[in-house]
């Protein structure tokens, strides 16, 4: 009988199940990568943060004050933030309930400073006509007359509107024949026979007061205009530049004088659509952008009065000054730095 031999019989091996385990090493390298991107994500937010401030507290303020060289006017700066590679802010100058309110920008390095800037991805790609940009004007395009007259339009708070009233006092210290060419015209409205302005009735009442200066004391016109514009300060200056008060106040508070003299200004200025300050009338016929000939500085000045004129003044062939002056208020004729000297004030 033979022998049965048990044979062993084996199962199919099991399916195995490959699980990827991560090894300690490879754990902490995975919490060192995420901490150290959290560290880096608030160490720039830190940082954003700070140097958001660094602008608003210094570096912004410091640059302001030197267009702006006056304690009087209030300056505020908010909304800070990067743009296309530049700081943009909102800067407000004057009182709350009559401050300028200008979009502006600053270079990063803190250097150059634009009051106001366009955005150009704003703009239509198609322009009409009439939004094509405006040609540069020459003296040939000029309108003549035997007598040109030169009006500047302002308003007696724009810290641009004074930086024009400077420009046009230089001109005159330089070459005083050019005075006769040369008028102080005032932006404003007459509601039921009260003066407004577009900063409120404390510039309303000083475009007024400067209005009846210049219309019955002529000779203390720039006398005036010249000291208030140091500081803004009328009491003082009506005293300095030897007005006399009792015929001023008389021309204030009669309609018939001082609200009939600043009517026929804002006549004027609603004619040729002028809403900003300042804005150059020449001849009564055309507005005229001293940056076509030299800038806000005395020579444009010169040039314009001189281009619209048939027969050329002797003064015509005098070089005068072109640096640019003070903007606002100052004790000081000359710019601090060059600035936006462009930006003007509007309704």
């Amino acid at each position: 009988m033979k022998k049965l031999t048990k044979t062993s019989t084996h199962s199919s091996p099991k399916k195995k199940v490959n699980v990827s385990i991560l090894k300690p090493s490879k754990i902490k390298i995975f919490i060192i990568l995420a901490l150290v991107s959290v560290a880096g994500f608030l160490l720039f937010k830190i940082y954003s943060k700070n140097q958001v401030s660094n602008f608003k507290n210094k570096i912004i303020p410091e640059a302001v004050k030197k267009i702006v060289n006056d304690s009087k006017t209030k300056v505020a700066i908010e909304n800070i933030k990067e743009t296309n590679g530049v700081i943009e802010f909102d800067l407000k100058l004057g009182a709350d309930d009559k401050a300028q309110k200008y979009t502006s920008y600053i270079t990063k390095d803190g250097k150059i400073l634009f009051t106001s800037g366009v955005k150009l991805d704003s703009l239509s790609t198609t322009q009409s006509p009439s939004q094509a940009p405006a040609k540069k004007l020459t003296c040939a395009d000029l309108p003549k007359s035997e007598k040109s007259s030169l009006v500047a339009f302002v308003v007696s708070q724009c810290p641009y509107g004074v930086q024009m009233q400077r420009v046009f006092k230089k001109a005159i210290e330089e070459i005083p024949a050019i005075s006769s060419f040369l008028k102080v015209k005032y932006i404003g409205s007459v509601e039921n026979n009260k003066i407004t302005a577009m900063h409120g009735d404390e510039e309303a009442q000083e475009n007024l007061r400067q209005i009846c200066i210049r219309e019955e004391q002529k000779d203390k016109y720039w006398s005036y205009v010249s000291c208030y514009m140091q500081e803004g300060k009328s009491d003082g200056c009506l005293t300095t530049s030897g007005v006399n008060s009792t015929q001023l106040k008389a021309c204030v508070d009669d309609v018939s004088r001082g609200i009939k003299y600043a009517k026929a200004d804002f006549d004027l200025a609603n004619k040729f659509s002028v809403s900003g300050s300042p804005a150059l009338l020449l001849n009564e016929k055309q507005t005229v952008s001293e940056f076509d000939f030299g800038g806000r500085v005395p020579n444009a000045i010169k040039e314009i009065v001189c281009c619209g004129s048939n027969e050329k003044p002797e003064f015509c062939s005098q070089d005068i000054s072109k640096d640019e002056v003070a903007v606002s208020f100052s004790k000081t004729d000359e710019a601090s730095s060059a600035g936006d000297s462009a930006a003007g004030c509007g309704n």
